[in-house]
């Protein structure tokens, strides 16, 4: 009888953005790990059984931390193999190994790609622009920053929606000498010949992708000091917002007219930059406005109002899908007008002294923010844009 030949069979598992874990309804993981350990539960003690594991990540985050991950995920893939056939395999029956960023699976998907827009000049920085560039033992940049760069960030977000899933993976070989006859298998498993087909199908862009160009927000700040504040901003485009701000405390506690009161209202606009998504990175503000003050402590008191402008900086970073924290400082110019009184004690009531008016130019910091943000209005969602 002939000697069998050596068969090689290549299966894919398919991981989230970011993950090591494995989501068996993911693209099809649990029949392809039911293909891998029905093969290694038959074959894994035939000297001749050897599993190659490669381990794939997308260019998101950064390159140190998809070299532990990709190497995480062919790590998951082994275990999760032993748990599903019952069979604990000696570190000689498998090579393990982290891959990093697939910069070359992802220049073969776009060079398929005549549709891709933009696509000539990501193959050209994939293929010029090298991962880390140094200059004088500084880094001055790297490959995916040029990526992220390119036509404000557009491109790159195409990318993550349309194919970094495809690149967020494992490779696993296997490679046994099976047992006369050839038995058929019902489990799904792939050529290696049949991986650039299954790499370079495009998956269309979600049939609905959010899109939330209002956000409500309230400085967490203002609130613990007893002064309830709101703000409503509206997102133009991804680079350019608008928002009003307003606060106002209006307590009096009495006997001997404690007064705390005073309101606050001002529009902004903010240059957005270095974002990953819509609303969450960095800002630069525009700001002016207003403010009408009543403070008096069982002394003195000032009551007035006073107009500022000033620049402001924030950033803004998601922690659920519509739920959003954002930290942020303004200063400026403020010139207020006011007038000093005491309180007096008159028939059972108290009446208002007035002493002197007075007025103030000042230079310096007018806000700090760590505000809670809510998005809402879905412009992608049929009917969102009427």
């Amino acid at each position: 009888m002939a000697a069998q030949s050596v068969v090689r069979d290549t299966v894919l598992v398919y991981f989230e953005q970011g993950l090591s874990g494995i989501a068996p309804s993911l693209r099809g993981n649990q029949k392809s790990l039911d293909s891998i350990a029905a093969i290694t539960g038959r074959y894994s003690r035939n000297p001749q059984f050897h599993l190659y594991v490669k381990g794939w990540a997308s260019p998101e985050g950064t390159s140190a931390f998809n070299t532990v991950l990709s190497h995480d995920r062919a790590a998951a893939v082994i275990a999760c193999i032993e748990s599903l056939s019952g069979r604990t395999l000696p570190p000689s029956a498998y090579t393990l190994a982290g891959m990093g960023i697939d910069w070359e699976g992802l220049s073969r998907i776009l060079s398929r790609w005549a549709s891709f827009p933009g696509r000539d000049e990501v193959l050209r920085i994939i293929r010029n622009t090298p991962v880390w560039q140094i200059t004088d033992g500084k880094v001055t940049g790297s490959r995916k920053k040029s990526l992220m760069d390119l036509h404000r960030g557009e491109t790159f977000r195409y990318m993550t929606d349309s194919c970094f899933h495809t690149l967020r993976r494992a490779e696993i070989i296997m490679e046994y000498v099976p047992y006369p006859p050839v038995e058929a298998t019902a489990h799904p498993v792939f050529d290696i010949k049949a991986l650039d087909s299954i790499l370079l199908s495009p998956r269309p862009l979600p049939e609905h992708i959010p899109d939330y160009r209002f956000a409500l927000k309230t400085n967490l700040l203002a609130d613990i000091a007893l002064m309830p504040s709101l703000e409503a901003e509206y997102l133009i485009r991804p680079e350019w917002s608008v928002a009003v701000h307003g606060a106002v405390a209006w307590w009096s506690i009495r006997p001997r007219h404690r007064y705390y009161q005073i309101a606050t209202i001002y529009p902004e606009a903010r240059w957005w930059f270095h974002t990953r998504a819509p609303w969450h990175g960095h800002y630069l503000g525009l700001f002016a406005g207003g403010n009408w003050y009543d403070l008096e402590n069982g002394g003195r008191g000032y009551k007035g109002e006073s107009g500022f402008a000033g620049l402001s900086y924030g950033y803004m970073m998601p922690v659920g899908e519509r739920l959003s924290l954002e930290f942020g400082i303004g200063a400026g110019w403020l010139f207020t007008e006011y007038e000093e009184y005491l309180p007096v004690p008159y028939m059972g009531g108290t009446h208002y002294v007035y002493q002197q008016t007075s007025r103030m130019h000042y230079f310096g910091p007018l806000k700090l923010k760590f505000a809670l943000v809510w998005r809402f209005g879905d412009f992608n969602r049929k009917g969102g844009g009427r």
